[in-house]
């Protein structure tokens, strides 16, 4: 009984980090909101993977799926971002990555943000074969950076009362 109850409780957050990827939708149009929206699937990643070590790199791939899927990019696309900042992160930052310094992660979570912008932004120019604007990007940066300093707090809430860490 005590492991479904634990397995209910995972399935809770996978359920959850699919919803973020829904918020995430492309196709709001107010006022160009769609370009800037914070990406708070690539904030449950980092944290549920990087920080926490969480998701699993299929779990990664499918969420990828999944936002291309919805927003009408190249299917792929986003997983391959995905995987390749997670495993350069978890390669270059687990020593580095202290957990008790929010300061720190702050700071990682906005290098890997950045990284995945950029990374997106330039196989999208080549796909397309023509650069796109590149400002969003920076006020994108700017509001998914800034909303992660919540999001942290509740991911912390949720790894709490969901995997009793």
């Amino acid at each position: 009984m005590l492991e479904q109850k634990s397995f209910t409780k995972i399935i809770l957050l996978y359920l959850f980090a699919i919803f973020l990827t829904i918020l995430n939708l492309s196709n709001i149009k107010i006022a160009g909101f769609a370009k800037i929206m914070p990406l708070f699937d690539l904030m449950i990643i980092f944290y549920f993977t990087i920080f926490k070590d969480r998701f699993g790199l299929w779990f990664v791939f499918i969420l990828g799926i999944w936002n291309d899927a919805l927003n009408g990019n190249l299917l792929g696309l986003t997983s391959l971002c995905y995987i390749i900042l997670i495993k350069l992160f978890l390669l270059f930052n687990n020593r580095i990555l202290a957990r008790e310094n929010f300061m720190q992660i702050w700071q990682q979570f906005t290098a890997f943000c950045f990284l995945f912008l950029l990374v997106k932004w330039i196989i999208f120019v080549i796909i397309n074969g023509k650069p796109s604007y590149f400002g969003s990007l920076f006020i994108q940066l700017f509001l998914t950076a800034s909303f992660y300093v919540l999001m942290h707090v509740f991911f912390d809430y949720l790894s709490k009362k969901l995997l009793g860490e």
